[in-house]
């Protein structure tokens, strides 16, 4: 007799909100199945027994929930605590507490033992008095591996062999973390879907919730923000996964963009002044060398006289330090995401040559970052001007329309992308997104397909020449197997036009 999944599937998104639809009913009836003969029970005892014993329910969540995770996954998001955050929040509470920290959706403790390492890379042994952290997560089994710290080669995908040896023994049964990190971690049982949480899950200034949300419809998302913004301070920060991002902006909480990376928060930025770069230097021709400075070679200065108009009420005049226009240096910078940096690299190059189409391009890319979507779209008009079919120039429409929740106007520039060079999975997957969205099912369905082929052969020529656009290959298939799985099937339709 075949096992009706349905009172099952209810009952695990009720208490954890868990959705498995699609393709992932074939796990969830593989995983009952398995349970049931475990048990040898009857099927049509089982759920009277997994709706009313605990243990029983964690038991089958264990099993349901995947939790795939490495040290010091997404390492970008790690360096902007400790080189941002953590400084900004530091200063805010003036040494009076800790920064409290919480990996939610922690799984088996790679990421909040991450944070530990990272900020202790930074901090010394201060770190345990000037941080708290904490992971939760729903599975007890997950948290029990936590707990005990020690782990498989599988782990170290992130980790250099230098920080594996400082901060892990070595021993027959795997990778132990050393007391001293360990013991700065405190982990506990978290449901997102609660109606109360634990005292000591409060007060939170950064919040961890990376590569979970994927399998939450978005009603479950929205009351797991609400539930998250309760945990946090006034001025919390909520992270989440690179991929995840944008899928998340519901509307609980704002959005905030730095060095092109975003997370949400609370109420307002902390010292958000920290994160501003310092003015140019001016050099006083009184005071400067006559003789050439030498300076580094990542910041290509070199001394001009400024333009005569500037002259006024100083007949001596000055001479102000001047980036030399470097595109090389532009392209590392944008690669780095320091956006204001490159920008100031890109305008010395269109000073001397205003129709240069790869520093048009680019800094194009970096006010698209800087969600100054106008300039940049002149930018972009500039470059189809010439050549029509710029997949650069189209995607960079495609996503300032995007931004601006101009839907129709993205998904023409998106499909133009497409018609010009069909490999261009970044603007499949982009029209996917804006399909799903608007309700076009089977839309979304057919362009996330097209992303899953692309991705799953060999690499193609996306037809992109200067963008450094970056989108995670492997989590953009994952996401979009994930999407494939949720679409409901309706019948086709013909794209419109």
């Amino acid at each position: 007799m075949k096992l009706d999944l349905r009172p099952f599937k209810t009952l695990v998104k009720a208490r954890c909100g868990l959705t498995f639809e699609g393709s992932g009913d074939e796990k969830f009836a593989h995983v009952l199945n398995g349970r049931i003969s475990t048990l040898a029970v009857d099927p049509s005892e089982y759920y009277a027994r997994v709706s009313g014993e605990e243990n029983e329910f964690q038991e089958l969540v264990s099993l349901l929930t995947i939790n795939e995770t490495y040290f010091f996954r997404e390492p970008e998001q790690i360096r902007l605590l400790v080189d941002r955050f953590a400084p900004r929040l530091l200063a805010a509470h003036g040494g009076m507490m800790p920064v409290r920290i919480l990996s939610a959706g922690c799984s088996s403790g790679e990421e909040p033992y991450s944070l530990v390492m990272a900020l202790l890379d930074k901090y010394g042994e201060s770190v345990s008095r000037l941080f708290t952290f904490m992971g939760g997560d729903i599975d007890n089994a997950v948290l029990a591996k936590a707990k005990s710290a020690r782990y498989t080669d599988f782990s170290f995908r992130g980790v250099s062999s230098e920080m594996r040896n400082r901060y892990f023994d070595k021993d027959q049964r795997g990778n132990h973390l050393k007391a001293h990190v360990k013991n700065l971690v405190t982990f506990h049982e978290l449901n997102l879907l609660a109606d109360s949480f634990p005292p000591a899950l409060s007060d939170f200034d950064i919040i961890f919730f990376r590569n979970v949300s994927i399998y939450f419809d978005a009603p479950t998302r929205k009351i797991i923000q609400r539930n998250l913004a309760s945990l946090m301070r006034e001025d919390g920060i909520l992270v989440i996964g690179t991929a995840e991002t944008l899928a998340n902006d519901l509307g609980e909480l704002p959005l905030v963009e730095e060095e092109g990376l975003f997370y949400f928060i609370k109420g307002k930025p902390p010292l958000a002044e920290f994160a501003k770069p310092a003015p140019p230097p001016i050099f006083n021709v009184l005071t400067a060398p006559f003789f050439s400075v030498a300076t580094p070679a990542s910041t290509a200065l070199k001394l001009e006289p400024a333009s005569p108009s500037s002259h006024s009420g100083n007949p001596i005049g000055l001479f102000v330090a001047l980036p030399a226009p470097d595109l090389e240096l532009a392209r590392q910078l944008l690669r780095d995401k320091r956006y204001d940096e490159a920008l100031t690299q890109l305008d010395a190059v269109l000073a001397v040559e205003p129709a240069h189409t790869e520093a048009c391009l680019l800094k194009a890319h970096a006010l698209v970052n800087r969600k100054d979507f106008a300039a940049a779209g002149e930018l972009a008009q500039r470059v189809l001007a010439t050549d029509t079919w710029s997949i650069d120039a189209l995607l960079l429409l495609g996503l300032a329309a995007k931004w601006r929740s101009k839907s129709s106007e993205a998904i023409h520039y998106f499909k133009q992308a497409v018609y010009s060079r069909h490999e261009c999975w970044p603007a499949h997957y982009y029209l996917a997104d804006l399909y799903r969205n608007s309700g076009e099912a089977e839309l979304a369905r057919r362009a996330y397909r097209v992303v899953v082929q692309l991705l799953s052969g060999n690499e193609h020529d996306l037809g992109i020449k200067y963008i450094p656009f970056g989108l995670p290959a492997d989590e953009v298939r994952f996401l979009c197997e994930h999407q494939l799985a949720k679409l409901p099937v309706g019948k086709i339709m013909a794209e419109p036009r």
